[in-house]
């Protein structure tokens, strides 16, 4: 005689989820590639404190750095690990062809995978934009910058994680795939044509954070606008969350 135990909540699946992506993404390997990343800022803001007043503004110089270092480096490459790591050795090991056979609706496991990609991006670039403030500026907080760019990177998480997510459900070479994004398109094309402005996660950053600080810095006037900035990145989830959804009604799986 079979039992009903009524339906599955979407909580206990989410859980379930969480644990078997913290499984696949935090090895030995990613938690140091990750860890160097968020030092590299850090690096630079002792160096910097270290000169005294000789350093020059530490508004300045935290834009630079938060610019250069965290949201052209450590957050879209961070999401970029814990973005396509999971479901590309879920892909390989058969688990995703599981999840896939269960009631659990297709969208909400891309959902979860992209909420818990983004939490973790964003919460760790924060950490970092946030020590690298408080050394460079002596627990200080001028013109905004390290606020703004604390709430920027949040922001940034989120749209990361999406795109990267759905690259891993897209195709086998996800992570080739997201550093051509991350060095090619963001680090050379959009800065070369401004047109492409409305078309980066990086700029929709810097809209943010222009937007939540004070400060004139050219890195933060030469940006889209901070309503194009959110209908951009809402855009982008939507659409990572439908197109990685409707992928795993075919799921791919290894050979």
């Amino acid at each position: 005689m079979s039992v009903d135990y009524g339906p599955v909540s979407p909580w206990a699946t989410a859980r379930v989820l969480v644990r078997l992506a913290w499984a696949r993404t935090f090895s030995p390997l990613l938690v140091a590639g990750v860890s160097g990343l968020l030092l590299l800022p850090v690096v630079f803001a002792l160096v910097f404190a270290s000169r005294g007043s000789l350093s020059g503004d530490p508004a300045v110089f935290l834009v630079q750095r938060y610019d250069t270092l965290v949201c052209a480096l450590a957050t879209p490459l961070i999401a970029l690990l814990l973005g396509t790591s999971a479901f590309s050795a879920e892909t390989e090991d058969g688990t995703l062809l599981y999840l896939v056979t269960t009631t659990t609706p297709r969208w909400w496991i891309v959902g979860v995978r992209v909420a818990y990609a983004s939490l973790l991006t964003g919460v760790l670039s924060a950490g970092a934009v946030w020590l690298t403030g408080a050394i460079a500026a002596a627990n200080s907080n001028p013109e905004q910058v390290t606020s703004g760019f604390a709430v920027a990177v949040l922001f940034g998480g989120i749209a990361y994680a999406a795109l990267f997510t759905a690259l891993a459900l897209l195709t086998r070479r996800a992570l080739v795939a997201g550093l051509v994004y991350v060095l090619f398109w963001e680090g050379v094309l959009t800065t070369t044509f401004p047109a492409l402005h409305y078309l980066s996660v990086r700029q929709w950053m810097l809209a943010v954070a222009s937007a939540m600080s004070e400060s004139t810095d050219s890195r933060l006037l030469a940006v889209p606008s901070l309503t194009a900035a959110l209908i951009g990145a809402a855009l982008l989830v939507v659409l990572a969350v439908y197109v990685g959804g409707r992928r795993l009604h075919r799921p791919r799986m290894a050979r």
